[in-house]
């Protein structure tokens, strides 16, 4: 394996990090961290990239694009012809901005970009990604600035992109579809924030000033879950990063994410991971190791 110590350590006082080519492993065991991911296969070449996520495998086309979500156990199976560019970035890069915040968990339904059925989208994230490494290569006044702007340049094509291929069908309602839209990623972000507690369609309904007939269809329309599915996710994905403290135990953990049974939380987290929370816990890979 090639630059390991490159690939996997983030390095959190730029919060970004690019792997060029030559330096993406051939092959990485089955982990997960706190950050995202991005690897592009270079259009063009013969190379071959293949990747697990979660629980499934997918093998990149020449031009494809893989989001890999903080918390998704993944493992690189091949990588041959050293056309793969990766970038890592922590995603509290996004949680201070008010127009991405609410849409992020749209972004985690993302993951695969292909290159030759998406691809514009496709090419414009490679783009930004090359223009990123020009900047590495050539370091100006501002490198770290300069990153960051491709990078939300990255996220607002991914947004324009969502946009267009998931609401594009959506007709107009008495809110307003942008409105619509707006309240439930707010209520997604509630729920996100708050999973711990007990949290009903009614009351969530209420914060998000639909009734609870209206909000259960459109949550459904634009999440693509039912509620109850949607609020297990949020908790599995709480757990998910309270697993990387080991002085917490796993019976400790299934209450501060929201589950009333270690049982249910155990049977739930296996179901949701395909694996159970110790042996996830010890697929953990610390940035700073």
């Amino acid at each position: 394996m090639k630059n390991s110590t490159t690939y996997e350590n983030l390095h959190f006082d730029s919060m970004i990090n690019l792997i060029r080519p030559d330096d993406y492993p051939r092959s990485f065991a089955p982990h997960w961290h706190k950050y995202a991911e991005i690897a592009s296969a270079a259009a063009g070449s013969g190379a071959r990239q293949s990747l697990r996520v979660n629980q499934t495998v997918y093998d990149l086309q020449p031009g494809d694009v893989l989001f890999i979500w903080p918390g998704e156990i993944h493992e690189i199976l091949e990588n041959t012809g050293g056309q793969t560019t990766g970038l890592q970035f922590s995603t509290a890069l996004f949680h201070e901005l008010p127009d991405f915040t609410p849409f992020f968990h749209l972004f985690r339904t993302v993951h695969l970009i292909s290159g030759a059925k998406d691809a514009e989208l496709a090419q414009r994230v490679q783009a930004h990604l090359d223009h990123m490494l020009y900047i590495q290569e050539n370091k100006g006044i501002f490198p770290g600035v300069e990153t960051l702007i491709c990078l939300y340049e990255l996220f607002m094509d991914l947004g324009m992109y969502i946009k267009n291929t998931r609401f594009r069908d959506a007709k107009p309602d008495a809110f307003g579809r942008g409105r619509t839209i707006e309240k439930i990623s707010m209520a997604c972000s509630y729920l996100m924030d708050n999973c711990d507690r007990e949290l009903t369609l009614e009351s969530t309904a209420d914060y998000a000033g639909f009734s609870t007939y209206y909000f259960s269809r459109v949550f459904r329309q634009i999440t693509g879950y039912h509620f109850v599915e949607y609020l297990t996710i949020q908790r599995i994905k709480r757990a998910q990063m309270l697993l990387s403290d080991s002085s917490l135990s796993i019976t400790e953990i299934s209450y501060l994410a929201g589950f009333k049974s270690i049982s249910t939380f155990n049977r739930v987290f296996r179901q949701h991971c395909g694996c159970s929370p110790s042996r996830y816990r010890n697929y953990y890979l610390h940035e700073h190791t």
